[in-house]
């Protein structure tokens, strides 16, 4: 068989590059400097638009993190007895900048959590059908609207989005 030889890849890779470079200098395309680098107002937007848009990414991210622990702890509390409105007992600390609020019910539990900037709402929900805990957690704006229950599961109200599980680090 056949090999390569590994430096070779690299070398049609580079050569690839600056073929294309070449082209696109004879056909008069003109490259833009690195968006960090460039000025005015158009970039100065764009910038902070990526940088709002980093920061709600981010809040997402945290949000999922805690309501995931939330929605885990009330359901092991649930299996010992019930839920509970006090998020140490379940050893939960929600993030600094996301104020929170449990809000109880018959057989349920909810943890919202308000970010300090934005419209952007995290609701964490664990309800009990016939003995048995079922939790989502949505994001949304307003107060939400009623959780609907389908197929065995609990679901987002209406015009909220659910939240996609945190992935478990490894190690």
């Amino acid at each position: 068989m056949f090999r390569l030889p590994l430096r070779l890849p690299l070398r049609l890779t580079v050569l690839t590059l600056l073929g294309l470079l070449g082209v696109a200098g004879l056909i008069g395309l003109s490259l833009q400097p690195p968006l960090a680098s460039r000025t005015g107002e158009a970039t100065n937007r764009l910038l902070a638009d990526l940088e709002a848009q980093e920061a709600l990414q981010d809040s997402r991210e945290r949000a999922a993190v805690t309501l995931d622990r939330f929605v885990g702890g009330e359901i092991t509390r649930y299996v010992w007895g019930g839920f509970t409105p006090y998020l140490d007992v379940i050893g939960l600390e929600p993030p600094d900048d996301l104020a929170p609020k449990v809000v109880e019910g018959d057989s349920s539990i909810e943890l919202r959590l308000s970010p300090a900037e934005g419209r952007e709402l995290y609701v964490g929900r664990v309800e009990a059908f016939d003995g048995v805990p079922r939790a989502v957690t949505c994001r949304g704006e307003g107060t939400p609207g009623a959780f609907q229950r389908s197929s065995g599961r609990l679901r987002c109200p209406e015009g909220w989005t659910e939240l996609e599980r945190p992935k478990r680090r490894k190690g």
